[in-house]
């Protein structure tokens, strides 16, 4: 019988290598953009609508001040910007503005691109 911690272990390792083929995707989609790794990070959790940096921070895992950070600083290029929160009067809610939902979709798709590359050498099944 092996551990929970095993069995995530296990996952892991398996995983890693792909990880660190989807960073090097990353990477490379932001060649050229004024947008880091972390930057691109915040934004993807926007595209689904606008989030609280403290939800944003929860969902990666990241301090809440490390994102509010990264936020004005993607707020400051132009790419989201902050909105009156009717659930609470001091967290605002941040959202893309069209620039920075363009600027993902242009990112974004730069990777699919190159994740696709990899993908067509993997077994549809080790995918799923």
């Amino acid at each position: 019988m092996t551990s929970g911690a095993e069995d995530l272990y296990e996952v892991l390792r398996h995983v890693r290598p792909l990880h660190q083929y989807a960073a090097k995707a990353v990477a490379g989609s932001l060649a050229g953009h004024d947008v880091t790794m972390p930057m691109r990070a915040v934004l993807e959790r926007l595209v689904d609508g606008p989030r609280t940096v403290p939800q944003v921070a929860r969902s990666l895992w990241l301090p809440r001040q490390v994102v509010q950070r990264l936020a004005d600083a993607a707020a400051g290029l132009g790419y989201l910007r902050y909105a009156e929160n009717p659930a609470h009067r001091r967290s605002k809610l941040a959202e893309l503005t069209e620039a920075g939902r363009l600027l993902f979709a242009e990112i974004h798709d730069a990777e699919l691109a190159d994740l696709q590359a990899l993908a067509d050498r993997l077994d549809p099944a080790d995918i799923t």
